[in-house]
């Protein structure tokens, strides 16, 4: 389902018709329709002459990061023999990553790349396959660290739509502005210091309507 807000988002004036949603997201149209007649009872959006359209975008997404909850994810925490967290990302950029192997940075390392603002000392990178685990085990030669870990895998909660949007940025691939706003704002190190400012310099002028999401 956040699918839906995902690209309704991206676009807050667009009104969509449902099959077309449909077919942006690739989700069926009967399901579409159903998310679509929650929004609007929820208050989130509106539907008229078979389109719908969000109504408090803003609102949305505020209410959308209260519940969200970055430890819903499947967490692996490794150490990695770096001198910091650059040289980990100059490392990611080094390994020739399987094909059928998907990544994107996320947290403060994603964010570090679209707009840097706080200082971290860990890296999130979320994996579409738990097989992955072991490739970048031995790639990276990774031990596993419950205390003074830096590189930590993440298997996601949102299973279908957690790569939605992403894209490269300086040659690794980081999730959407969306989210890493909703990582972010949970995080206990200056997570929602890194939050703010990233709606402030992205998300403010996407949710308006005025620009899409980079």
């Amino acid at each position: 389902a956040s699918l839906i807000l995902r690209e309704m988002l991206k676009n807050p004036k667009q009104r969509w018709g449902i099959r077309e949603l449909a077919e942006k997201i690739r989700l069926d149209p009967g399901y579409v329709s159903r998310m679509a007649k929650s929004l609007d009872e929820s208050g989130y959006a509106v539907r008229a002459k078979g389109k719908i359209s969000l109504r408090a975008p803003k609102e949305l997404l505020d209410d959308w990061v209260r519940s969200y909850d970055l430890k819903r994810n499947e967490h692996h925490r490794f150490f990695m023999l770096a001198p910091d967290v650059k040289s980990i990302l100059v490392r990611l950029r080094e390994i020739d990553v399987p094909q059928n192997v998907e990544y994107a940075l996320s947290v403060q390392a994603g964010a570090g790349l679209v707009t840097p603002h706080a200082v971290y000392k860990e890296v999130h990178l979320y994996l579409n396959d738990p097989n992955a685990i072991g490739f970048f085990q031995e790639a990276l030669d990774l031990r596993a660290a419950d205390q003074g870990a830096n590189l930590v895998l993440m298997l996601p909660f949102y299973k279908h739509s957690v790569f939605y949007d992403c894209r490269e940025v300086e040659g690794l691939r980081v999730v959407s502005d969306i989210q890493l706003y909703l990582d972010l704002y949970g995080y206990p190190v200056r997570g929602r210091e890194q939050a703010e400012h990233l709606y402030g310099q992205r998300l403010k002028l996407m949710l308006s309507g005025d620009k899409g999401n980079g």
